[in-house]
């Protein structure tokens, strides 16, 4: 084989492993991708919101949160009988391969807690987490951090969904309220009254940083009266000595 002949056989061979071709094949895409992307709408957002999810970067596919089998071939689901899909369908939902629908209560925080076992303890002891357990309105985990398009959420603004006033929200942790929060939060939202009420009071004299309280007032009156007095004084001395 002449140099050019060698030149090119590496080339291809260059551009093969580069591009993937012929070296490996596409992964299999996953029997619940596949079917819920083809019946679209409702049942196709799940799909769509989770391609925009840290949890498909980080490859936690349907099977994990759901359970079934998401291997099961079904090839082009286009040229698929009703009787083939329906096949399909209860393969992939099988109850023996751990399907569990949509997880909610105690099976909710165990399917979480596959991979974030320390905050779901956590906040199954809090206030909110109990609430939830025992169907008293507390949120799930799906409530605050989204079932398909996960995200970390912005605090106080998704506390509103059930809360009217979110004032010190933010200086709490919300996986952690117990009675002893409570009481932390109620201190908070004093002194974030008082900043408030600082805030509004005008300023005795331009230059002044911030308003003074009465009693500070007082003292400045008190403080005039008796240096004027004492001037008043000095000069009575001084009138008398001249006399």
């Amino acid at each position: 084989m002449d140099a050019k002949k060698w030149m090119l056989a590496i080339s291809c061979l260059i551009f093969a492993v580069l591009n993937g071709s012929g070296v490996r094949a596409e992964a299999p895409q996953s029997a619940c991708i596949s079917c819920h992307k083809v019946l679209g709408g409702t049942l196709a957002m799940p799909v769509t919101n989770w391609q925009h999810s840290v949890h498909h970067l980080e490859k936690v596919g349907c099977d994990r949160c759901h359970g079934g089998d998401a291997t099961v071939q079904v090839g082009n689901v286009f040229t698929l009988t009703g009787q083939q899909f329906a096949a399909i369908k209860a393969a992939s939902m099988s109850q023996a391969k751990g399907f569990l629908g949509k997880p909610s209560g105690q099976v909710m925080f165990d399917v979480c807690s596959r991979c974030h076992a320390p905050m779901v303890a956590m906040y199954t002891q809090s206030i909110m987490g109990k609430a939830y357990l025992q169907n008293k309105g507390g949120p799930s985990c799906t409530r605050c951090h989204n079932a398909h398009n996960n995200v970390m959420p912005a605090v106080p603004k998704v506390c509103m969904q059930c809360h009217k006033d979110t004032s010190g929200f933010t200086e709490i942790n919300p996986m952690d309220v117990t009675p002893a929060t409570i009481t932390q939060l109620s201190r908070i939202r004093v002194r974030l009254a008082g900043q408030t009420i600082e805030g509004a009071r005008p300023a005795v004299a331009p230059g002044f940083t911030g308003g003074l309280h009465a009693y500070e007032v007082g003292l400045m009156a008190f403080g005039g009266i008796l240096v004027l007095f004492l001037i008043c004084y000095a000069v009575y001395v001084i009138l008398e000595k001249e006399k």
